[in-house]
């Protein structure tokens, strides 16, 4: 009998590509230096790169939604024959030497701790590629049956109103996540060096979801509401014409707003200023009702 393969989290691109995100989320937050972790994803999840294109196809089959059973069938084998394209020596080759880095600057056991969402989505995608290109049988017949149903069964779930197309470097690639990350680490050390809870969450969000823009999306817009209400209840409590100027421009811009698609820069920086604002007010009214107490 075929001896069972186990699934390996360091050969799993999509892995490897959310452990990193958590590792720079989690160096930002406790106020180390994370341009270790930055460059290691610019150097080797490029779309120019076969660890890049690899981690796109992961992220495609976590993003696309079709219509049924036969639709998702499709999608599963045109990303499984593009797996195929890909150089596999070179690939192999990234992956050793990522893995090499990873282990000389982390606790090889703390950095695979995290808790990976989809972990099982991952893993299937991961035995699947691995049978659509090694000349051995790797995994068992059931193995690999019961990875596929697992695919498709998630490719048919809703997740969301999308006409993309099958071109997996579309607008879910690599540069546009690693460009994301680029913003966050440069504007963030720089703009917001002394972050508000509700800025480290919404770093936090953006960081941990970037494979998710969907689910980052529906956080932001809801952002938009409570914030929206928060700054509408405050303003006939407030003095400062300034402040109620601010808080005018801000209810304008995010009532009865709602983003669709990729959150752009912009409008996380608004956000990120909102806080800011609603941070400001806080303490005008604590002033207040310090100076009524005196």
């Amino acid at each position: 009998m075929h001896k069972k393969a186990k699934h390996s989290k360091f050969k799993n691109a999509g892995i490897l590509f959310e452990l990193l995100t958590r590792q720079i989320t989690a160096d930002i937050l406790a106020g180390r230096d994370e341009s270790f972790t930055k460059n290691l994803m610019f150097k080797y999840f490029h779309e120019s790169k076969e660890l890049g294109k690899e981690a796109q196809l992961y992220n495609f089959i976590l993003q696309q939604a079709s219509k049924d059973a036969n639709s998702a069938e499709r999608i599963l084998n045109v990303v499984l024959q593009t797996r195929t394209k890909l150089d596999e020596r070179e690939l192999n080759k990234q992956k050793y030497n990522i893995i090499k880095e990873i282990k000389e600057k982390y606790n090889i056991d703390e950095f695979l701790k995290n808790k990976i969402p989809n972990y099982k989505l991952y893993a299937s995608v991961y035995k699947l590629f691995e049978n659509q290109v090694e000349q051995e049988v790797k995994f068992d017949v059931n193995e690999i049956l019961e990875s596929r149903e697992y695919v498709v069964e998630n490719l048919t779930k809703e997740k969301k109103n999308s006409e993309e197309s099958l071109d997996v470097y579309g607008s879910q690639s690599a540069e546009v996540r690693l460009l994301a990350y680029k913003f966050l680490i440069e504007n963030f050390n720089t703009k917001y060096s002394n972050l508000l809870p509700s800025q480290k969450k919404l770093l936090k969000e953006y960081i941990t979801n970037i494979s998710n823009s969907n689910k980052f999306t529906k956080f932001v817009n809801e952002e938009y509401k409570r914030v929206s209400s928060l700054l509408k209840d405050s303003i006939n409590s407030i003095n400062s014409d300034v402040v109620k100027i601010k808080i005018g421009e801000v209810v304008s811009q995010f009532s009865n707003k709602s983003i669709v698609g990729v959150v752009k820069e912009n409008q996380l920086t608004s956000l990120l200023n909102a806080y800011e604002l609603v941070e400001e007010i806080d303490k005008l009214k604590n002033e207040s009702e310090t100076k009524k107490e005196n």
